[in-house]
């Protein structure tokens, strides 16, 4: 992590910083595992129809990412893995928050999807970390869906989307509207067979897990309420991989108090995130896991990763398309003009034995060095 960006300052679109310096040499411990390449699906999740087959999408590396050693104790290096050994390639944003009510947030919905049509067309999955929508109405997804396939991307087929806060937007207004944002989220993910917004997919050998809030907010619509039957789902979800030596990608949009940026006492993600308990009994449940990366959203902060020396798992801040800042303290999007922040994502590749994440700055469209990581385990 570049440790000299300060936590206060605006990330803003014209933003640059030296950082780690991706190189070149192709590297031999990322050669691949004997086994299977394909895509594969539990009865608990659907496939994706444009990830199924890994060579559709030009990645033709063999086997699933196994880990060695514990997330948090995985090597960062500085040589670029051989491209053509790949299992996938992820594009993982959040926040994108389209509204037909507020142009500049379509508009950087627009130039995403451009952008990603540009630089990483045959990427296996576009990954909403939630927020999708500002509100959670259905003519927000079609808005979402008319600019995807704009730029050429099938929807919800090239998709992996996880619900936010926003998507479920009318708590305030009672249990049925959320039930109802609810099942218009399932409906857009391909799971409406399924009275819960969780689930699983296996892409090209590569396990992901979306969680989601399955209980009403009792206090505040930002409040995700989490309950113990899905924490224990995903708990048997990962155990199996551990014992497979397996790495599980874990997507939830709220994060964990004490791991990403802005998730300390007073900030957004902190405060406006699970309950105590809800995050206290999903914490202690990841924390002991080798073989978890955990992708959360929601605080607009500059995307990061983070390993902690007491907790096994990499942590990783998906940054905001709709508007990206530094600092909780600092988000002043409500009463300014958007354009000076930032629009901020991953580029997320997986082998299998590394993973490497390229922050994309969308409105530079290019990548940058500002937080860009290759981790081997």
């Amino acid at each position: 992590m570049n440790t000299d960006i300060t936590r206060r300052k605006f990330v803003a679109g014209t933003a640059t910083a030296a950082g780690l310096t991706v190189g070149t040499a192709i590297l031999g411990g990322c050669s691949p595992t004997a086994g299977s390449g394909s895509a594969s699906s539990s009865a608990s999740s659907t496939s994706m129809a444009s990830g199924a087959e890994g060579s559709e999408k030009g990645h033709h590396g063999k086997g699933a990412p196994r880990f060695r050693s514990a997330m948090n104790k995985a090597q960062k290096i500085d040589t670029t893995p051989d491209e053509s050994e790949a299992l996938a390639k992820f594009i993982v944003v959040s926040d994108t928050h389209i509204t037909l009510d507020y142009q500049p947030y379509v508009d950087r919905v627009q130039n995403m999807f451009e952008d990603i049509a540009e630089f990483c067309p045959d990427n296996d999955a576009i990954i909403v970390n939630g927020d999708i929508t500002n509100n959670g109405t259905q003519e927000q997804y079609e808005k979402f869906a008319e600019l995807a396939q704009a730029s050429g991307f099938a929807y919800p087929d090239d998709f992996m989307l996880v619900i936010g806060n926003h998507d479920q937007y009318d708590s305030t207004e009672g249990a049925d509207e959320v039930s109802n944002l609810t099942d218009a989220f399932r409906e857009q993910a391909g799971i409406s067979d399924q009275v819960h917004p969780y689930y699983e997919r296996t892409i090209n050998g590569v396990h992901l897990i979306a969680m989601g809030p399955d209980s009403f907010p009792d206090d505040n619509w930002a409040h995700f309420g989490i309950s113990s039957e899905e924490v224990d789902w995903v708990d048997e979800l990962i155990d199996e991989d551990e014992r497979n030596e397996k790495l599980s990608l874990v997507f939830m949009h709220e994060p964990l108090y004490f791991t990403v940026r802005n998730t300390e006492p007073g900030d957004f993600g902190h405060e406006w995130s699970l309950s105590d308990e809800d995050n206290d009994y999903l914490h202690e449940c990841l924390r002991k896991h080798p073989n978890v990366i955990f992708f959360t959203g929601h605080t607009h902060a500059l995307p990061d990763t983070v390993q902690l020396e007491d907790q096994e798992p990499l942590y990783v801040g998906t940054g905001s398309i709709a508007y990206c800042i530094d600092d909780d303290d600092d988000d002043e999007s409500g009463e300014s003009d958007i354009s000076t922040y930032g629009s901020l994502g991953w580029e997320v590749t997986v082998w299998t034995t590394c993973i490497r994440f390229r922050m994309r700055d969308f409105l530079k469209r290019e990548f940058t060095d500002l937080e860009s990581a290759i981790y081997q385990f």
